[in-house]
């Protein structure tokens, strides 16, 4: 299997393709919505497209496949929606959104019903595995996966990539990777403010981060990022808003179905929903019972 087609050249897409094309003998058909980014990829050796459907005729192998690349949600919807009815029976489509594993079930469903094999690839490592290679959870069909492989080969980190299970369960088992993320990144942040808060002054947090990260028990490569990001700034002057993507809270909504203690996860979850509310009526009457009961001070604004 030499060809794909792919479809979503935002950071991650444009890296993945890159990659691909630098493993030699891939050839890869790219469609974006803007152009830019199509035609840096073609300079690298990509083939562009005018058109979804221009891109699936430019496919020559007998057995299609496309990959998506897109946002999760109503993007990618919409175009599995669209390039299912451009395939045939026997080929394949490949969603690499961070997609809810419950809409991923059901595409697997609707490919199956119409003779297409699907595979959902959950795709980690962010901008850096552009030049590590990217790991990934890949959830479908053994055989299917199989033939896919010289293209997960082409771009794939070197053992951080296989199939984990049948369809959906490379979205499920990101989903969860993403919840854990959540937790790890809270647990290295609040370890920070308190390096910085503590008993101790004038500590030098890049250094500690960059001395963590060789050999200790916590060192990962989210306190290889926490050094970077301190070394840029360790003021962090920046906005104390933290976004969630969505991951976290499906995996915290599968928990609570199934019973599962997910406690530090879930805590990380709402951590981020907090930082995104600065005038929340909850903290403030939290403030507010406390000057109550115990008559602390209350900060007003000026």
């Amino acid at each position: 299997m030499n060809e794909i087609g792919f479809i979503g050249l935002g950071k991650m897409g444009s890296n993945m393709v890159t990659r691909m094309l630098e493993n030699h003998g891939i050839r890869v058909v790219v469609w974006n919505r803007s152009k830019e980014p199509v035609e840096k990829v073609v300079q690298k050796g990509a083939v562009a497209s005018e058109s979804v459907e221009d891109l699936v005729s430019k496919l020559e192998n007998d057995k299609k496949v496309v990959w998506l690349m897109l946002p999760s949600g109503k993007v990618t919807e919409d175009m599995f929606q669209k390039v299912i009815g451009l395939l045939s029976a026997g080929d394949i489509i490949i969603d690499g959104a961070n997609s809810n594993f419950h809409d991923t079930l059901r595409r697997h469903k609707t490919a199956e019903e119409k003779g297409i094999q699907m595979l959902d690839v959950g795709v980690s490592g962010g901008i850096i595995a552009a030049k590590r290679g990217y790991p990934m959870m890949i959830g479908g069909g053994e055989e299917t996966y199989n033939y896919c492989l010289p293209i997960f080969e082409s771009f794939g980190i070197k053992q951080g990539f296989g199939r984990v299970g049948e369809g959906g369960a490379g979205h499920y088992v990101k989903m969860v990777h993403n919840a854990i993320e959540y937790g790890m990144m809270q647990s290295i942040a609040e370890g920070f403010d308190l390096l910085s808060h503590g008993s101790v002054e004038g500590l030098d947090l890049p250094k500690i981060a960059k001395q963590w990260n060789h050999g200790t028990i916590i060192s990962s490569f989210l306190m290889e990022m926490t050094a970077n990001a301190l070394e840029k700034d360790q003021s962090l002057d920046y906005l104390p808003v933290v976004a969630d993507s969505g991951e976290g809270k499906w995996a915290a909504e599968d928990a609570i179905k199934n019973s599962v203690p997910f406690v530090s996860n879930t805590y990380a979850l709402h951590a981020r929903f907090a930082s995104q509310d600065k005038n929340s009526i909850a903290m403030r009457l939290l403030a507010a019972m406390r000057n109550e009961f115990g008559g602390h001070e209350i900060k007003k604004k000026d």
